[in-house]
C-alpha cells in the first residue's frame, strides 16, 4: 500500500517558494554583470539599488570587482532569467557576459 503523504510530496524542496516563482527561477542563468559609471562610487549597495527592480539575483560573495575603476567599470555575478536580463540591460551602462564555470585541468 502506497502512503497518501508520499503522494502529495513536492518533487524537490521549495522552502515555501511558489511553484510559478521556482519555474522562473529554473530558468535563470549564471552572468558575469559589468556595470560601468564613470564618476560614482561602486559598492554592492549601489549595484542593489540600480538592478534592484529588475529581477537580477546578486551573489552577495563576489563583487563588486574593479575592472577599470577610472572609466567606473566594476563587475559582479548574479543569476537573471531572460526577462530580468533584458530588463537590467536596458539600464545605460550594464552589460551581461556568460559566467562559465571553469573547472581544474
Amino acid at each position: 500500500m502506497m502512503n497518501v503523504a508520499l503522494c502529495k510530496r513536492p518533487l524537490a524542496p521549495s522552502g515555501g517558494i511558489p511553484y510559478s516563482l521556482l519555474a522562473r527561477m529554473a530558468e535563470a542563468e549564471r552572468y558575469i554583470i559589468q556595470v560601468e559609471r564613470p564618476g560614482e562610487r561602486i559598492d554592492m549597495a549601489a549595484i542593489r539599488v540600480l538592478l534592484g527592480d529588475t529581477g537580477v539575483e546578486l551573489d552577495s560573495d563576489y563583487g563588486p570587482v574593479p575592472v577599470n575603476p577610472k572609466l567606473g567599470r566594476y563587475v559582479v555575478r548574479g543569476l537573471a532569467s531572460p526577462d530580468a536580463r533584458a530588463r537590467a540591460e536596458a539600464i545605460p551602462g550594464v552589460r551581461f557576459f556568460a559566467d562559465a564555470r571553469q573547472e581544474p585541468a
